[in-house]
């Protein structure tokens, strides 16, 4: 077996066992949705979820904390890996690092890493925007269809 075949199921399995959508995991890895979804059975013990995936991360937007969590690890992955592009690798550095900060500090801000997924998606393909805060200065993602993310979800400015 090929380094690079080795190298995707490590990344599958180690997005299955994050809980990531396995429609999702096969578009970032190649892979077959069969065998994933045996791994997802093997790691989780139960059959993997199915049914109508989000639009977009908005749709995970119900809360200002939200909007804090999807903007922050938006603008840390653009920190860490300098690129919108999302791989598998990027992908659970920038998760992991996000919970790691985050969700030390409350357990309430670890991140469902699809949402993550979402938002990274969205802000590289122009569905969301990333805004700079005219009063506090923070970045934050932009949507002006949702009041929740119309203005600053720090200071409330624009």
């Amino acid at each position: 077996m090929q380094l690079a075949k080795l190298e995707q199921l490590q990344y599958a399995r180690e997005l299955i066992q994050a809980k990531l959508r396995l429609s999702i995991v096969a578009a970032l890895t190649d892979l077959t949705l069969e065998p994933l979804r045996k791994m997802w059975k093997e790691i989780h013990g139960e059959r993997s979820p199915n049914g109508k995936l989000p639009e977009s991360a908005l749709s995970y937007v119900k809360t200002v904390q939200m909007v804090r969590n999807l903007s922050a690890i938006v603008l840390l992955h653009q920190r860490l890996h300098k690129t919108k592009e999302i791989q598998p690798r990027t992908l659970l550095q920038t998760w992991h690092a996000h919970n790691a900060l985050l969700g030390q500090v409350d357990p309430s801000n670890v991140l469902d890493i699809n949402a993550a997924y979402y938002a990274l998606r969205d802000v590289r393909s122009n569905l969301l925007t990333v805004m700079q805060c005219n009063s506090c200065r923070i970045s934050y993602i932009y949507d002006r269809e949702l009041s929740l993310t119309s203005h600053c979800p720090y200071c409330k400015g624009e």
